[in-house]
C-alpha cells in the first residue's frame, strides 16, 4: 500500500476534480462553496503531478519535450553522485577523525578476551592459526632457508650470551612446568620410535653381538649359551619383543606422570644445568660454547640445518593434526594463561589497547584513500539501472509521501486561496 500512495493521492485528487466540476457544470451543485472544494481538488492534482514529475525525475527520463533534458537526474549525475558519496564517507561519516574517535570508545583488548574466551571462536582461531603455520612450514625444507639461516646463525651467536639466557629460560620453564608439555611431546616421539621395525631389527642385532660376545668369555660360557638356545630357553626374537614391550610401558607411565622418578631426576639434572648456566659457571658456559662453535664450524653444518628443518616440518604437520596432540595442548594452554594475565591486568590490557589503536590509527592514515576507492568500485560495478533500482528500494517508499504531502499540501492551499477569493469576492 506504501508503494501505491503518491498514485492514489492523484487518483483521488483528478478524481475529485473531474466529478465535482462536472456535478457543478450539469447544475445538480449550485451552491459557490463548491467551488472551494473544486479549487483545493484542483490544487490537490497540479501539486501532486508536480511532485510525480519532480520524484519520476530523479530516477528515469520522463518523455516531455524540453524538460526532458532535466529529468533522469540519478543516471546522468552518477559520476557527481559517486564523488559526493565518496567525499560523503571519507572527510564525514569515515574520516580518520571518527574513526579514532570511536576506536577510543572501545576497550579492544577485552572484546578480543571476551571473544576467544569462547570455545566455538577460539577453536575457530586456533584453526586459522594451524592453518597459516601450515602454509608456512611447507617451505620449511627449502636448502636456500638451510643455508640463510646458517649464516644468521653464524653471525648473531658470537653476539649473544646464549649460557645465561638459556640458564634462565630453562629454570623458569622447569619451575613454572611449562616445560611438561615438551616433555609429553619428546616422549610421543620416542615411543613411535620404539614402536619402529627398524628399532627392533638394531635392538636384535645388539642382542645377538652380546650374545657372540658372551659365549667368547669361556667354553662354558659358550656351552651354556648352546644349550639354552637348542632348548628355546633364550629366544632372541622374544627378548627383544619383551624389551621392546617393558620400555614402551615405562615410556607410558613417564608420559602421564610428571612425577614420574626418571622425569623428576632428569628435571634436577636440567635445573641444576641451567642454574649454573644462568649463574655463569665456566664449565657450563665451555660446554654450550663449545657445542655451538662444533656446529657453525662443521663443514655438513647446512646439511644438518636442512635435515632438522625437514624433521621438523613433518613433526610439525603431525603436531597441528587436531587439538588433542601435546604441541597443540601446549598452544591451547598458553594461549588461555596468556587471556587470564590479560584479564587481570588492566596496565597491560591499556598498554595494548593503545598499541593495537596506534597502530589501526596509522593504517587508517596511510591508506584512508582506500576507503574511498572501495566506494567507488563498488558504485562502478554498478549499471544505471542497477543504480537506481538500489537507490529507489531504499528510499522509494519515503518518496511516495512527497508526492502525497504535494496533493495533500496543494489541495489545502487551493481551498485557501478559493476562500480567501470568495470572501474578497
Amino acid at each position: 500500500m506504501k508503494n501505491n500512495l503518491g498514485s492514489i493521492s492523484l487518483l483521488i485528487a483528478f478524481s475529485g476534480l473531474v466529478l465535482f466540476e462536472l456535478l457543478v457544470r450539469i447544475d445538480i451543485l449550485s451552491h459557490p462553496a463548491w467551488k472551494i472544494v473544486i479549487a483545493g481538488f484542483e490544487a490537490a492534482t497540479i501539486g501532486g503531478f508536480a511532485d510525480w514529475f519532480a520524484v519520476s525525475a530523479l530516477f528515469r527520463e520522463i518523455p516531455i519535450p524540453i524538460v526532458r533534458k532535466h529529468t533522469n537526474i540519478i543516471a546522468k549525475n552518477r559520476a557527481k553522485l559517486t564523488e559526493g558519496i565518496v567525499d560523503l564517507v571519507t572527510t564525514k561519516w569515515l574520516s580518520p577523525e571518527v574513526i579514532s574517535g570511536k576506536l577510543s570508545e572501545i576497550n579492544l583488548v577485552e572484546k578480543i578476551i571476551q571473544f576467544l574466551k569462547k570455545p566455538d571462536n577460539q577453536k575457530k582461531s586456533i584453526e586459522v592459526i594451524q592453518k597459516i603455520v601450515l602454509v608456512l612450514a611447507d617451505d620449511l625444507d627449502s636448502p636456500k632457508l638451510a643455508a640463510n639461516l646458517k649464516t644468521v646463525f653464524t653471525k648473531q651467536i658470537g653476539q649473544l650470551d646464549l649460557g645465561s639466557t638459556l640458564g634462565q629460560w630453562l629454570e623458569k620453564s622447569i619451575k613454572n612446568g611449562d616445560h611438561n608439555q615438551i616433555w609429553e611431546l619428546m616422549i610421543q616421539a620416542g615411543s613411535k620410535a620404539i614402536s619402529d621395525e627398524d628399532t627392533r631389527e638394531k635392538l636384535l642385532s645388539k642382542l645377538a653381538i652380546a650374545a657372540t660376545e658372551y659365549k667368547e668369555k669361556g667354553l662354558v660360557k659358550k656351552i651354556t649359551l648352546f644349550l639354552a638356545e637348542s632348548t628355546g630357553g633364550i629366544d632372541l626374537d622374544s627378548i627383544a619383543d619383551s624389551l621392546l614391550e617393558q620400555a614402551n610401558v615405562f615410556i607410558e607411565e613417564a608420559k602421564s606422570n610428571p612425577e614420574h622418578p626418571i622425569r623428576v631426576k632428569f628435571d634436577d639434572w636440567i635445573l641444576d644445568f641451567a642454574h649454573k648456566l644462568a649463574t655463569g659457571d665456566e664449565d657450563s658456559k665451555k660446554m654450550i660454547d663449545n657445542f655451538i662453535n662444533g656446529f657453525t664450524e662443521n663443514a655438513d653444518a647446512e646439511s644438518m640445518i636442512q635435515k632438522l628443518l625437514v624433521n621438523f616440518k613433518y613433526t610439525l604437520i603431525a603436531q597441528l593434526e587436531n587439538h588433542e596432540t601435546p604441541l597443540m595442548k601446549f598452544v591451547i594452554t598458553k594461549l588461555n594463561a596468556v587471556l587470564s594475565d590479560l584479564e587481570q591486568n588492566p596496565e597491560t590490557q591499556a598498554n595494548v589497547n593503545r598499541w593495537i589503536k596506534d597502530t589501526i590509527s596509522n593504517l587508517i592514515t596511510e591508506f584512508h584513500g582506500e576507503i574511498g576507492n572501495m566506494v567507488r568500485d563498488s558504485l562502478a560495478k554498478l549499471d544505471n539501472a542497477e543504480l537506481v533500482h538500489q537507490i529507489e528500494d531504499k528510499i522509494g517508499n519515503d518518496l511516495q509521501y512527497i508526492r502525497l504531502n504535494g496533493a495533500v499540501v496543494g489541495g489545502l492551499v487551493g481551498i485557501l486561496n478559493a476562500v480567501v477569493k470568495l470572501a474578497l469576492g
